[in-house]
């Protein structure tokens, strides 16, 4: 899947060892990776800001452009969510390009909120 690419093998052997990162594989009948999701726990303790709580945060979840919008990537979000609840996280987290229009509207199908928004200026 090229959506993968910027994975070395030991980088993708590490998540797949840790018990923090859960990673789900999408397969169409006859076999074929049309699918993933990346994700882990993050644990906020001593924060700044925020009380103690732990966070399930999606690092990705792509679906191949020919498999998309067949629910896909909505039963990815979903087992996210259910392994979320199963770890007692509070939040479900991620980050989606401003420019990523197509995300932003599955994430928001999902019912997902916005709750951050992270700003740049240019210097260049």
């Amino acid at each position: 899947m090229p959506e993968a690419r910027y994975f070395t093998r030991e980088a993708f052997a590490e998540r797949l060892n840790d018990p923090n990162h859960t990673i789900y594989i999408a397969e169409a009948d006859h076999g074929e990776v049309v699918g993933y999701a990346f994700a882990w726990m993050i644990s906020y303790r001593n924060h700044s800001t925020y009380i103690d709580h732990d966070c399930f945060y999606i690092d990705d979840i792509c679906v191949l452009k020919s498999y998309q919008r067949n629910g896909i990537g909505k039963r990815l979000f979903e087992c996210c969510k259910e392994k979320a609840k199963e770890k007692n996280c509070k939040r479900l987290e991620l980050g989606v390009w401003e420019f990523n229009k197509d995300a932003i509207a599955f994430y928001e199908s999902c019912k997902m909120t916005e709750r951050v928004r992270r700003m740049e200026y240019r210097l260049e």
